[in-house]
């Protein structure tokens, strides 16, 4: 019962956001190459679900999720794989896995895991990681991220949290990914005006030659005694 709920939980997402898409055609950003669909909140493991855009070898799924486990030590389980023909004409099938593990969603943080499966599936241009959090959650988590490697950008709708994920090179191993947004840098004060920079220079070049006059007046009176 509990994999049909998620079957038909994932499918009415996957429908949902393809009619979206057919509405918008126009102004709708392209499908990712993969999308992770992460529900939480509805019994002791996370459902996850890692969606192709076209149909790859059973093998090489398992192999990801293969991956994520070394990646992350997750006890993962149940593990299905399938491919299925769309339902739109033309399409071409596409492959899907389906596993179990331990809840991804912080709720005493409010953070969200990201970094494995970008890792992992670093060699898809465009991912995307959509989460599901049905129990009660209080975002505090990474919003958005750029380095030279990824762009990452948060769009947050009700309880569902989907990272956008644009892969601009795969030669990274792991990116370091704060949990957290990290805080903008402090701003700093303004500089000091010119005029009160040069009276601190002249101040510190009169101490340097009072030092060295009072120095060299100590040295000569040693010499003279």
């Amino acid at each position: 019962m509990r994999w049909a709920a998620l079957s038909l939980l994932l499918s009415s997402v996957l429908v949902s956001s393809g009619a979206a898409g057919a509405s918008k055609a126009q102004s709708a950003p392209p499908s990712p190459d993969v999308l992770i669909l992460v529900l939480s909140g509805i019994g002791p493991f996370d459902e996850v679900s890692i969606n192709y855009a076209s149909e790859i070898p059973k093998k090489e799924a398992l192999k990801d999720v293969d991956a994520l486990v070394r990646e992350t030590s997750w006890p993962v389980r149940d593990v299905k794989v399938s491919t299925a023909a769309s339902s739109t004409p033309g399409a071409k099938p596409t492959t899907s896995s389906v596993f179990r593990t331990p809840p991804l969603v912080n709720s005493r943080d409010g953070t969200l895991l990201l970094e494995p499966f970008i890792s992992v599936l670093r060699r898809f241009p465009s991912i995307q990681v959509n989460y599901l959090v049905a129990s009660r959650f209080e975002f505090r988590g990474l919003k958005e991220f750029e380095n030279r490697w990824v762009k990452i950008d948060l769009k947050q709708t009700g309880n569902s949290y989907l990272y956008t994920v644009r892969v601009k090179g795969e030669g990274f191993r792991r990116l370091a990914l704060p949990l957290s947004q990290p805080k903008p840098p402090a701003e700093e004060p303004e500089g000091t005006p010119t005029g009160a920079r040069v009276l601190v220079i002249l101040g510190v070049a009169i101490a340097a030659a009072v030092l060295v006059y009072l120095g060299t007046a100590r040295l000569s009176r040693r010499s003279g005694v």
